[in-house]
Protein backbone atom coordinates (compact mmCIF):
# COMPACT_ATOMS: atom_id res chain seq x y z
CA UNK A 1 0.00 0.00 0.00
CA UNK A 2 1.26 3.11 -1.34
CA UNK A 3 2.09 5.58 1.73
CA UNK A 4 0.38 9.22 2.01
CA UNK A 5 1.41 12.79 3.67
CA UNK A 6 -0.55 11.78 6.42
CA UNK A 7 1.48 8.12 7.38
CA UNK A 8 4.35 8.53 6.14
CA UNK A 9 5.91 10.08 9.11
CA UNK A 10 5.31 7.55 11.86
CA UNK A 11 6.24 4.98 9.21
CA UNK A 12 9.31 6.72 8.75
CA UNK A 13 10.08 6.88 12.33
CA UNK A 14 9.27 3.61 12.73
CA UNK A 15 11.13 2.42 10.11
CA UNK A 16 14.77 4.54 11.27
CA UNK A 17 14.34 3.05 14.76
CA UNK A 18 13.70 -0.66 14.25
CA UNK A 19 16.27 -1.23 11.34
CA UNK A 20 19.90 -2.94 13.14
CA UNK A 21 22.86 -0.71 12.17
CA UNK A 22 26.67 -1.46 11.22
CA UNK A 23 28.51 1.10 12.65
CA UNK A 24 30.82 1.39 9.79
CA UNK A 25 33.95 3.04 12.12
CA UNK A 26 34.64 2.78 15.81
CA UNK A 27 37.47 2.79 18.01
CA UNK A 28 36.18 0.29 20.15
CA UNK A 29 37.06 -2.88 21.57
CA UNK A 30 35.35 -6.63 23.01
CA UNK A 31 34.85 -6.66 26.70
CA UNK A 32 37.43 -9.44 27.08
CA UNK A 33 40.08 -6.63 25.59
CA UNK A 34 41.11 -5.66 28.80
CA UNK A 35 42.30 -2.08 29.44
CA UNK A 36 40.95 -1.02 25.77
CA UNK A 37 37.56 -1.49 26.21
CA UNK A 38 36.16 1.67 27.71
CA UNK A 39 32.64 1.42 29.37
CA UNK A 40 30.84 4.00 32.56
CA UNK A 41 30.19 7.61 32.76
CA UNK A 42 33.51 8.61 34.05
CA UNK A 43 35.07 7.58 30.61
CA UNK A 44 32.75 9.18 29.27
CA UNK A 45 33.22 12.67 30.86
CA UNK A 46 37.58 11.55 30.18
CA UNK A 47 36.69 11.49 26.56
CA UNK A 48 39.33 14.13 24.49
CA UNK A 49 35.99 16.11 23.03
CA UNK A 50 35.22 17.29 26.91
CA UNK A 51 38.86 17.70 27.47
CA UNK A 52 39.53 20.22 25.23
CA UNK A 53 36.52 21.90 26.05
CA UNK A 54 37.29 22.06 30.13
CA UNK A 55 40.98 23.22 29.24
CA UNK A 56 40.00 26.15 27.09
CA UNK A 57 37.42 27.21 29.09
CA UNK A 58 38.74 26.95 32.20
CA UNK A 59 42.12 28.09 33.80
CA UNK A 60 43.25 24.73 34.24
CA UNK A 61 47.00 23.72 33.61
CA UNK A 62 46.80 20.50 30.69
CA UNK A 63 49.87 19.05 32.90
CA UNK A 64 48.00 19.32 36.23
CA UNK A 65 44.71 18.22 34.73
CA UNK A 66 46.67 15.02 33.21
CA UNK A 67 48.29 14.09 37.12
CA UNK A 68 45.02 13.51 38.14
CA UNK A 69 43.48 10.13 38.23
CA UNK A 70 40.62 8.90 36.13
CA UNK A 71 37.98 9.47 39.13
CA UNK A 72 39.28 13.09 39.75
CA UNK A 73 39.22 14.05 35.90
CA UNK A 74 36.06 13.03 35.50
CA UNK A 75 34.38 14.32 38.72
CA UNK A 76 36.38 17.55 37.40
CA UNK A 77 34.80 17.99 33.77
CA UNK A 78 31.19 17.58 35.36
CA UNK A 79 31.69 20.10 37.77
CA UNK A 80 32.74 22.66 35.35
CA UNK A 81 30.67 22.01 32.24
CA UNK A 82 27.66 20.54 33.73
CA UNK A 83 27.14 22.75 37.13
CA UNK A 84 29.10 25.59 36.79
CA UNK A 85 28.26 25.95 32.98
CA UNK A 86 25.41 25.24 31.09
CA UNK A 87 26.15 21.90 28.69
CA UNK A 88 25.24 23.12 25.41
CA UNK A 89 28.12 21.90 23.57
CA UNK A 90 27.23 18.25 21.31
CA UNK A 91 29.66 16.52 23.82
CA UNK A 92 27.64 17.55 26.75
CA UNK A 93 24.64 17.00 25.49
CA UNK A 94 25.64 13.31 24.25
CA UNK A 95 26.28 12.68 28.58
CA UNK A 96 22.94 14.07 28.86
CA UNK A 97 21.21 11.97 25.84
CA UNK A 98 22.52 9.17 27.64
CA UNK A 99 21.65 9.58 31.34
CA UNK A 100 18.10 10.71 29.78
CA UNK A 101 18.05 7.08 28.23
CA UNK A 102 19.14 5.52 31.29
CA UNK A 103 16.30 7.18 33.61
CA UNK A 104 18.50 8.93 35.13
CA UNK A 105 17.24 12.27 36.66
CA UNK A 106 20.47 14.63 37.83
CA UNK A 107 18.29 17.11 39.61
CA UNK A 108 19.78 17.61 43.27
CA UNK A 109 21.87 14.63 42.96
CA UNK A 110 26.08 14.71 43.93
CA UNK A 111 28.12 13.26 41.14
CA UNK A 112 29.06 10.17 43.05
CA UNK A 113 25.25 9.43 43.31
CA UNK A 114 24.86 9.40 39.93
CA UNK A 115 28.23 7.75 38.71
CA UNK A 116 26.49 5.06 41.61
CA UNK A 117 23.28 4.87 39.44
CA UNK A 118 24.46 4.66 35.77
CA UNK A 119 27.17 1.65 36.89
CA UNK A 120 23.80 -0.34 38.33
CA UNK A 121 21.93 0.51 34.37
CA UNK A 122 25.19 -0.19 31.91
CA UNK A 123 27.27 -2.78 33.23
CA UNK A 124 28.09 -4.67 29.76
CA UNK A 125 28.63 -3.65 25.91
CA UNK A 126 25.21 -6.12 25.82
CA UNK A 127 23.48 -2.89 27.72
CA UNK A 128 24.99 -0.42 24.93
CA UNK A 129 24.62 -2.06 21.73
CA UNK A 130 20.67 -3.06 22.48
CA UNK A 131 19.76 0.75 23.09
CA UNK A 132 21.63 1.93 19.96
CA UNK A 133 20.20 -0.65 18.10
CA UNK A 134 24.17 -1.63 16.62
CA UNK A 135 23.93 -5.07 15.36
CA UNK A 136 27.94 -4.83 14.42
CA UNK A 137 30.37 -2.33 14.19
CA UNK A 138 33.96 -2.01 12.93
CA UNK A 139 37.14 -1.54 15.53
CA UNK A 140 40.27 0.36 14.73
CA UNK A 141 43.15 -1.85 14.91
CA UNK A 142 47.10 -1.09 14.69
CA UNK A 143 49.07 -4.31 14.22
CA UNK A 144 52.26 -2.27 14.75
CA UNK A 145 51.40 -1.78 18.94
CA UNK A 146 52.07 -5.59 19.80
CA UNK A 147 49.93 -4.76 22.64
CA UNK A 148 46.55 -3.65 21.62
CA UNK A 149 47.15 -6.17 18.22
CA UNK A 150 46.99 -9.00 20.95
CA UNK A 151 43.08 -9.25 20.89
CA UNK A 152 43.92 -11.70 17.87
CA UNK A 153 45.91 -14.28 19.97
CA UNK A 154 42.45 -14.88 21.82
CA UNK A 155 39.21 -16.18 20.33
CA UNK A 156 36.84 -14.93 23.54
CA UNK A 157 35.33 -12.31 22.06
CA UNK A 158 32.32 -12.36 19.40
CA UNK A 159 33.82 -11.80 15.81
CA UNK A 160 30.28 -11.22 14.45
CA UNK A 161 29.89 -8.29 16.02
CA UNK A 162 33.41 -6.82 16.98
CA UNK A 163 34.80 -6.60 13.00
CA UNK A 164 38.41 -5.54 12.44
CA UNK A 165 40.18 -3.27 10.52
CA UNK A 166 43.99 -2.71 10.04
CA UNK A 167 44.75 1.37 10.85
CA UNK A 168 48.11 1.90 8.72
CA UNK A 169 49.17 5.18 10.27
CA UNK A 170 52.35 4.17 11.51
CA UNK A 171 53.81 3.91 8.51
CA UNK A 172 52.83 7.21 7.98
CA UNK A 173 54.08 8.99 11.33
CA UNK A 174 57.01 7.08 11.30
CA UNK A 175 57.85 4.52 8.72
CA UNK A 176 61.25 3.21 10.34
CA UNK A 177 60.49 2.95 13.94
CA UNK A 178 57.26 0.72 12.48
CA UNK A 179 59.69 -1.09 9.70
CA UNK A 180 61.60 -1.55 12.57
CA UNK A 181 58.94 -3.21 14.56
CA UNK A 182 57.89 -5.71 12.01
CA UNK A 183 61.98 -6.66 11.57
CA UNK A 184 61.80 -7.49 14.84
CA UNK A 185 59.56 -10.08 14.48
CA UNK A 186 61.24 -12.09 11.60
CA UNK A 187 64.86 -12.33 10.06
CA UNK A 188 63.79 -10.28 6.55
CA UNK A 189 64.98 -7.13 6.44
CA UNK A 190 63.46 -5.61 3.30
CA UNK A 191 60.67 -3.26 2.37
CA UNK A 192 58.92 -6.34 1.33
CA UNK A 193 58.65 -7.49 4.78
CA UNK A 194 55.91 -4.74 5.44
CA UNK A 195 53.49 -6.50 2.70
CA UNK A 196 54.47 -10.04 4.50
CA UNK A 197 53.39 -8.94 7.85
CA UNK A 198 50.17 -6.96 6.62
CA UNK A 199 49.61 -10.58 4.70
CA UNK A 200 49.93 -12.37 8.17
CA UNK A 201 47.98 -9.25 10.19
CA UNK A 202 45.35 -10.17 7.21
CA UNK A 203 45.00 -14.24 8.17
CA UNK A 204 45.27 -13.55 11.68
CA UNK A 205 42.33 -10.84 11.94
CA UNK A 206 40.56 -11.15 8.66
CA UNK A 207 39.66 -7.12 8.64
CA UNK A 208 36.87 -5.14 6.80
CA UNK A 209 39.20 -2.38 5.11
CA UNK A 210 42.69 -0.84 6.27
CA UNK A 211 42.39 2.61 7.00
CA UNK A 212 44.91 5.62 7.14
CA UNK A 213 44.31 9.80 8.29
CA UNK A 214 46.05 12.09 6.04
CA UNK A 215 46.69 15.84 5.40
CA UNK A 216 48.43 17.43 2.49
CA UNK A 217 52.13 16.84 3.87
CA UNK A 218 51.24 13.14 4.66
CA UNK A 219 49.36 12.69 1.07
CA UNK A 220 52.18 13.02 -0.96
CA UNK A 221 54.29 10.58 0.80
CA UNK A 222 51.48 8.73 0.24
CA UNK A 223 50.99 8.68 -3.14
CA UNK A 224 55.03 8.94 -3.87
CA UNK A 225 56.53 6.10 -2.15
CA UNK A 226 57.34 2.66 -3.32
CA UNK A 227 56.07 0.95 0.04
CA UNK A 228 52.73 2.59 -0.64
CA UNK A 229 52.55 1.33 -4.13
CA UNK A 230 53.20 -2.18 -2.96
CA UNK A 231 50.60 -1.58 -0.23
CA UNK A 232 47.87 -0.42 -2.92
CA UNK A 233 48.66 -3.61 -5.03
CA UNK A 234 47.87 -5.63 -1.87
CA UNK A 235 44.99 -4.01 -0.88
CA UNK A 236 43.32 -4.87 -4.76
CA UNK A 237 45.08 -8.31 -4.40
CA UNK A 238 42.66 -9.03 -1.18
CA UNK A 239 39.88 -6.77 -2.81
CA UNK A 240 40.39 -4.74 0.64
CA UNK A 241 38.93 -1.08 0.81
CA UNK A 242 41.47 1.79 1.93
CA UNK A 243 39.51 3.92 4.48
CA UNK A 244 40.93 7.61 3.90
CA UNK A 245 40.37 9.91 7.04
CA UNK A 246 41.44 13.28 5.10
CA UNK A 247 42.65 16.73 7.08
CA UNK A 248 43.50 16.13 10.04
CA UNK A 249 46.69 17.88 11.96
CA UNK A 250 47.75 16.26 14.86
CA UNK A 251 49.19 18.13 17.55
CA UNK A 252 48.21 22.01 16.98
CA UNK A 253 48.45 22.16 21.13
CA UNK A 254 50.68 19.71 21.99
CA UNK A 255 50.21 20.17 25.98
CA UNK A 256 46.12 18.96 25.50
CA UNK A 257 47.65 15.49 24.31
CA UNK A 258 44.74 13.22 22.33
CA UNK A 259 42.61 16.67 23.22
CA UNK A 260 44.93 18.66 21.26
CA UNK A 261 44.92 17.31 17.62
CA UNK A 262 43.19 19.98 14.99
CA UNK A 263 42.36 20.57 11.62
CA UNK A 264 44.82 20.25 8.65
CA UNK A 265 44.73 20.81 5.24
CA UNK A 266 44.18 18.41 1.82
CA UNK A 267 43.96 18.68 -1.84
CA UNK A 268 41.25 16.58 -3.01
CA UNK A 269 42.90 16.83 -6.46
CA UNK A 270 45.15 13.92 -5.45
CA UNK A 271 42.28 12.38 -4.11
CA UNK A 272 40.75 12.03 -7.43
CA UNK A 273 44.67 11.58 -8.72
CA UNK A 274 44.67 8.62 -6.45
CA UNK A 275 41.09 7.32 -7.92
CA UNK A 276 42.37 7.43 -11.31
CA UNK A 277 45.59 5.71 -10.76
CA UNK A 278 43.71 2.69 -8.93
CA UNK A 279 40.78 2.49 -10.61
CA UNK A 280 40.76 -1.32 -9.23
CA UNK A 281 40.85 -0.30 -5.60
CA UNK A 282 38.25 0.79 -3.33
CA UNK A 283 38.04 4.15 -1.38
CA UNK A 284 36.19 5.21 1.71
CA UNK A 285 36.59 8.54 1.98
CA UNK A 286 35.84 11.42 4.68
CA UNK A 287 36.91 14.40 5.33
CA UNK A 288 37.29 16.83 8.53
CA UNK A 289 36.99 19.93 7.49
CA UNK A 290 33.92 21.53 6.42
CA UNK A 291 35.29 23.47 3.36
CA UNK A 292 36.40 20.59 1.80
CA UNK A 293 32.49 18.77 1.73
CA UNK A 294 31.40 20.13 -1.58
CA UNK A 295 34.10 19.36 -3.50
CA UNK A 296 34.11 15.71 -1.91
CA UNK A 297 30.77 15.16 -2.74
CA UNK A 298 31.58 15.93 -6.63
CA UNK A 299 34.25 13.50 -6.53
CA UNK A 300 31.52 11.06 -5.32
CA UNK A 301 29.85 11.54 -8.44
CA UNK A 302 32.77 11.20 -11.11
CA UNK A 303 34.54 7.96 -9.24
CA UNK A 304 32.46 4.64 -8.60
CA UNK A 305 35.09 3.75 -6.58
CA UNK A 306 34.89 6.15 -4.58
CA UNK A 307 32.30 6.28 -1.40
CA UNK A 308 31.67 8.70 1.18
CA UNK A 309 31.04 8.19 4.29
CA UNK A 310 30.28 10.02 7.56
CA UNK A 311 30.59 13.05 9.75
CA UNK A 312 34.17 12.71 11.20
CA UNK A 313 35.31 14.59 14.64
CA UNK A 314 34.45 18.19 14.40
CA UNK A 315 32.07 17.70 11.58
CA UNK A 316 29.89 15.68 13.64
CA UNK A 317 28.06 18.86 14.65
CA UNK A 318 24.08 19.18 14.06
CA UNK A 319 24.19 22.91 12.24
CA UNK A 320 26.64 20.82 9.68
CA UNK A 321 25.04 17.54 9.54
CA UNK A 322 21.61 18.67 8.08
CA UNK A 323 23.26 21.02 5.71
CA UNK A 324 25.45 18.87 4.57
CA UNK A 325 23.29 15.53 4.83
CA UNK A 326 20.98 17.48 2.17
CA UNK A 327 23.90 18.51 -0.44
CA UNK A 328 24.82 14.26 -0.57
CA UNK A 329 21.35 13.07 -0.88
CA UNK A 330 20.49 16.55 -3.94
CA UNK A 331 24.17 15.31 -5.62
CA UNK A 332 24.20 11.37 -4.46
CA UNK A 333 20.74 10.42 -3.69
CA UNK A 334 21.12 7.79 -1.09
CA UNK A 335 24.63 6.04 -2.63
CA UNK A 336 26.69 7.22 0.78
CA UNK A 337 26.97 5.96 4.05
CA UNK A 338 25.21 8.57 5.64
CA UNK A 339 27.24 7.92 9.47
CA UNK A 340 29.40 6.33 11.57
CA UNK A 341 29.75 6.76 15.21
CA UNK A 342 33.81 6.92 15.76
CA UNK A 343 32.82 6.18 19.49
CA UNK A 344 35.80 5.41 22.13
CA UNK A 345 33.48 4.44 24.45
CA UNK A 346 31.02 2.33 24.09
CA UNK A 347 28.41 4.22 25.96
CA UNK A 348 28.86 7.26 23.35
CA UNK A 349 27.18 4.85 20.44
CA UNK A 350 23.79 5.32 22.28
CA UNK A 351 24.17 9.04 21.74
CA UNK A 352 25.68 9.31 18.93
CA UNK A 353 23.04 7.28 16.91
CA UNK A 354 20.51 9.18 18.86
CA UNK A 355 21.35 12.55 17.65
CA UNK A 356 21.73 11.65 14.19
CA UNK A 357 18.34 10.07 13.61
CA UNK A 358 16.97 13.18 15.21
CA UNK A 359 19.01 15.20 12.30
CA UNK A 360 18.16 12.73 9.60
CA UNK A 361 14.36 12.22 10.59
CA UNK A 362 12.76 15.61 9.03
CA UNK A 363 15.86 15.46 6.40
CA UNK A 364 14.16 12.51 5.08
CA UNK A 365 10.34 12.92 5.70
CA UNK A 366 11.08 16.05 3.60
CA UNK A 367 12.48 14.14 0.16
CA UNK A 368 9.89 11.55 0.80
CA UNK A 369 6.98 13.97 0.91
CA UNK A 370 8.25 16.21 -1.92
CA UNK A 371 8.27 12.30 -3.65
CA UNK A 372 4.56 11.99 -2.90
CA UNK A 373 3.42 15.52 -3.63
CA UNK A 374 4.67 14.38 -6.98
CA UNK A 375 2.65 11.31 -7.52
CA UNK A 376 5.93 8.75 -7.20
CA UNK A 377 4.56 5.82 -5.08
CA UNK A 378 6.30 5.51 -1.21
CA UNK A 379 5.34 2.76 0.28
CA UNK A 380 6.30 0.79 3.22
CA UNK A 381 8.36 -1.75 1.58
CA UNK A 382 10.48 1.50 0.19
CA UNK A 383 10.81 3.30 3.05
CA UNK A 384 12.36 -0.48 4.57
CA UNK A 385 14.80 -0.88 1.81
CA UNK A 386 15.87 2.90 2.11
CA UNK A 387 16.76 2.87 6.44
CA UNK A 388 18.01 -0.55 5.85
CA UNK A 389 20.91 0.83 2.74
CA UNK A 390 21.72 4.15 4.70
CA UNK A 391 22.28 2.35 7.80
CA UNK A 392 23.77 -1.18 6.95
CA UNK A 393 23.87 -2.58 3.33
CA UNK A 394 25.54 0.58 1.46
CA UNK A 395 28.53 0.07 3.96
CA UNK A 396 28.32 -3.62 3.92
CA UNK A 397 28.22 -4.01 -0.18
CA UNK A 398 31.19 -1.57 -0.92
CA UNK A 399 32.69 -3.75 1.77
CA UNK A 400 32.17 -6.93 0.16
CA UNK A 401 30.35 -8.60 3.38
CA UNK A 402 28.06 -11.22 2.91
Amino acid sequence: MNLTNDNLPDKLFNSMHSTPIFDLHTHLFPPTHKGYYLLGLKNLLNYHYLIAELLTATNIEPSIFYSYNNDKKASLVWNELFVKRTPVSEACAGVLTILKQLNIEINNKSFALICDEYDQKINSDKNILELSNVSSLVMTNNPFDLDEWSLFNNNDWNKKIYLSSLRLDDLILDYQESLKKVNDQTTDSSENNIIDYLEKCYLQSNPVYAAVSLNSDSFNIFLQTSTWKKIFIWLQSKNLPLTLMLGVNRGINKSFGLAGDGIGSINLKELSDLCNIYPKNKFLVTCLSFNDQHELVVLGRKHPNLRIFGFWWFMNQPSIIKQILKMRIDMLGFSFIPQHSDARVSDQLIYKWIHFKKILYPVLLEYYQDLIDKNFPISETIIERDMHNLFCANAKDFLGIK
